[in-house]
C-alpha cells in the first residue's frame, strides 16, 4: 500500500463554509464540509507517517478523490494538503488553481473519457 484516497459524493450540496463549528460539535444529520474531512484525513496520515518513518517503515501519500464534480473550493483545499489527487477534471474551470497545481507538481489521476462523459457533458 502506498497511499490513501478519500471517496465521497463531491456533487452533494454543502452548507456555506463554517469555520466556527468545532469538530466535536458536528452532531447533526449533515456531514462536516469537505475541507474538514480533508484536513483531518491529512492530519492523521501525517502523524501515522511520522511514527512509521521513526520506525524505518515506508510512509503513505494522501491522494484524495477531488475535483470530479464538486466546488472548485475542494481543489483549493486539496492543494494545501494533497500529494496528488484522483480526478481533478474541474481544474479546467480555474486557471489559477491549474497553475498552482503545476507549480507544486501535484499529480492528477484523470480518466478523460470517463470524466468528460460523466460530468462535463451533463
Amino acid at each position: 500500500m502506498v497511499g490513501f484516497d478519500s471517496v465521497d459524493d463531491e456533487s452533494a450540496f454543502e452548507d456555506a463554509l463554517d469555520f466556527e463549528t468545532k469538530p466535536d460539535e458536528w452532531t447533526g444529520p449533515s456531514d462536516p464540509p469537505y475541507y474538514y474531512w480533508l484536513y483531518y484525513f491529512y492530519a492523521n496520515i501525517y502523524q501515522l507517517n511520522a511514527l512509521r518513518k521513526k520506525q524505518g517503515l515506508n510512509t503513505f501519500q494522501f491522494r484524495p478523490h477531488c475535483g470530479e464534480a464538486g466546488d472548485p473550493n475542494h481543489l483549493a483545499a486539496a492543494f494545501l494538503v494533497a500529494d496528488s489527487i484522483n480526478h481533478g477534471i474541474m481544474l479546467m474551470k480555474t486557471t489559477v488553481l491549474q497553475y498552482l497545481y503545476y507549480l507544486k507538481q501535484i499529480g492528477l489521476a484523470v480518466s478523460p473519457v470517463s470524466n468528460n462523459r460523466s460530468y462535463l457533458l451533463n
